[in-house]
Parts: C-alpha cells; sequence; structure tokens
C-alpha cells in the first residue's frame, strides 16, 4: 500500500460568521491570542476585562479594544458571544460558571481546569445553559491535525501500537510554572503530550509514572507509560528544566509517522512505511501561520461550530477533555506531587 498524506481541512476565516469576542482576564497568553485572532481571523475581539487596577486598559489600548475593570461588567454586555478565559487553571472553574450564567459560549484555556470533576461541572452547565464550551487544545485545530484525524480515520498507520511523544523545555525561570495551581509543568506542558497520545490510541487502562520533583513537592521532569485495551503503549516525557526537541512519533503496524519539532504548534509531518531507513514522504505547513499565532485556527474553528449549532468540538469531547484530567490526577497521585 502506497503511504500518502491526505490534503488538510483549513476552515476559511470567511466562511464562518464573525463572531463578538470579551477576554476575562489580561494575562500574557491572552495578548499572543487576541493578536493571533486579529492577524489570521475574521472574529471580533470587542474588550477585556481585569480586576488588576489598569491592566485592562493598558491591554485594550494595545489592541484597539474596549476595557472592564470587572469581569460582571464585560459579561453583563448583550453585544458579546464569545467569552476566552485565559485566567489560571485553579480560576477556570469559577471564571467558566459566571461566564456560562450569563448565557456566554466559552474557550478555556488549557488545562480546563486541575481535577476532572471541576471540568465536568463546566461541561454539565454549559449544555445545560445551552451554550459552546471547548477547551482551548489548540493543537488540535492545526492543520497537521486535520491530516493526522484522517490518517487515524482511515487506519492509513495500519493498527497503531506504540506513541512516543516528549514535551521537554528549559522553564526554570517561568515563574508561573512553579506556583501550585497557577499550571504547573504536568498540566501546562504535559497536557499536550497527553492529548497528543489520545488522539491516536484513545484513553489508557493503566498508568506508571515517575517524577524528579523539588523542595517545593513540584514535578520538574515526569516519565510515563500508558497502556491501551487493544495493546498499544505510549510513553511521554515532561521537562520544565531541561530542552530537547519536542517530537511525537507514531507507530502503526503499516506506517510510522513524525510530529514536529515542535509537535504542538505549526510544523511538519513526516510519513513512511514500517521498513527500516524507509525514505519519508513530508508534509510542511506553508500556510504562514508562525508558533503560537496558530491560536487562531481554534477561533475560527469554534465560529463554525457555532454557526452548526454544535454544543462541543468535534475535535476534542468533553469526554476526552475530562479523560486527560484523569489521566493527569491519577500521574500526580503516583509521583507524591500536589495539586493546589
Amino acid at each position: 500500500m502506497t503511504l500518502k498524506f491526505p490534503a488538510p481541512e483549513i476552515i476559511d476565516p470567511a466562511s464562518v460568521t464573525s463572531y463578538r469576542w470579551g477576554v476575562l482576564g489580561a494575562a500574557d497568553i491572552a495578548q499572543i491570542f487576541v493578536a493571533s485572532l486579529q492577524k489570521h481571523t475574521e472574529q471580533q475581539v470587542v474588550a477585556v476585562a481585569s480586576r488588576t487596577p489598569g491592566k485592562a486598559s493598558e491591554f485594550a489600548a494595545k489592541f484597539g479594544i474596549e476595557a472592564h475593570d470587572t469581569y460582571e461588567a464585560l459579561l453583563a454586555r448583550e453585544d458579546i458571544d464569545v467569552i476566552y478565559i485565559p485566567t489560571l487553571p485553579s480560576q477556570h472553574r469559577g471564571h467558566a460558571l459566571m461566564a456560562i450564567a450569563a448565557g456566554k459560549n466559552v474557550l478555556i484555556e488549557k488545562p480546563i481546569a486541575l481535577v476532572p470533576d471541576e471540568a465536568a461541572e463546566i461541561f454539565a452547565a454549559a449544555k445545560a445553559k445551552g451554550v459552546l464550551a471547548m477547551e482551548a487544545m489548540w493543537t488540535r485545530y492545526l492543520p497537521q491535525y486535520s491530516i493526522i484525524r484522517e490518517l487515524v480515520a482511515t487506519k492509513a498507520l495500519g493498527e497503531i501500537e506504540i506513541v512516543d511523544v516528549t514535551m521537554c523545555q528549559s522553564n526554570l525561570e517561568v515563574a508561573r510554572l512553579w506556583k501550585k495551581g497557577h499550571g504547573d509543568p504536568l498540566f501546562d506542558m504535559g497536557i499536550y503530550p497527553i492529548s497528543f497520545a489520545q488522539s491516536f490510541l484513545g484513553n489508557p487502562t493503566k498508568i506508571s509514572a515517575e517524577a524528579v520533583l523539588n523542595a517545593d513537592g513540584i514535578e520538574q521532569e515526569v516519565s510515563v507509560r500508558l497502556l491501551y485495551a487493544n495493546g498499544g503503549r505510549a510513553y511521554i516525557r515532561v521537562s520544565a528544566r531541561a530542552a530537547i526537541p519536542s517530537v511525537g512519533f507514531v507507530g502503526g503496524t503499516v506506517g510510522k509517522l513524525a510530529v514536529g519539532p515542535e509537535f504542538f504548534i505549526p510544523s511538519k509531518l513526516e510519513l513512511s512505511s514500517v521498513d527500516f531507513n524507509s525514505q519519508p514522504k513530508v508534509w510542511r505547513d506553508e500556510s504562514g501561520v508562525i508558533g503560537h499565532f496558530g491560536l487562531s485556527y481554534q477561533a475560527t474553528a469554534m465560529a463554525k461550530f457555532l454557526d452548526e449549532g454544535l454544543l462541543e468540538s468535534p475535535f476534542e469531547s468533553h469526554a476526552e477533555s475530562i479523560a486527560n484530567l484523569e489521566v493527569c490526577a491519577e500521574i500526580i497521585r503516583q509521583i507524591g506531587a500536589r495539586i493546589h
């Protein structure tokens, strides 16, 4: 069988409704998100709110949008359709429930919560209110993931046997990673490879983990083996103290796939047969959307889902988001780290 790449299905930003967005919190990632929307989508970011005096005004001036000093003022606006929530993971539940209660659709930064029950509560509230709630697992909306979904759906690689994925960056100077509840390494970084493995193998039946913790009980490095009902295996390495290329490797009975570097941003794919030293076919992202500007894809996708009347993303279901947090919870338990 000849292995080949399907063409990625990329949603034309002009083909979907231009919804009006509000930003609940002026975090650093929110600046990248708004810049990516303004550059690469037809979505309209109209306002930001921050409880830190002066921060909303500074943020708003940078992007030519309106500012509010309270979240309540932003959520009370009837002209806003979607709320983007980039606050701390430990705050996501409260902020998401506020926005949902106001009747707003919500895009919530990953991880959507720190414990599975909070994610389930958010999703249940959204369903009850009739609004769309999505985790901002932006990698699943990149063009390369369209190709990945098709390769998996058509079993182009055969039966998936092994996934090996690494997320290792030199982040010792990133202060927020070393404060519990602020998005420590497993939740901030490790959620990417956990989600990557799920895309190919589903949810594991057995988890084995070990880690190097710092003096505060926060994981600096984590190694994880995941086993699956079909006999598949996934191996995940996460480090916030040392950097190596972040690549995802996938091995099936027919073909093998390499994603990246870096696997979680717009990059490239290499596809080859299982034969030793077989020459890979290469697909490169040539969209011109660079690095974290890939955040824009999820906003255009969300607009499409809203146009279709969906209440959850077909690219990452609510159940999948919750399952990934269940994996995180078991890893945390095994390595003896603290969540809060």
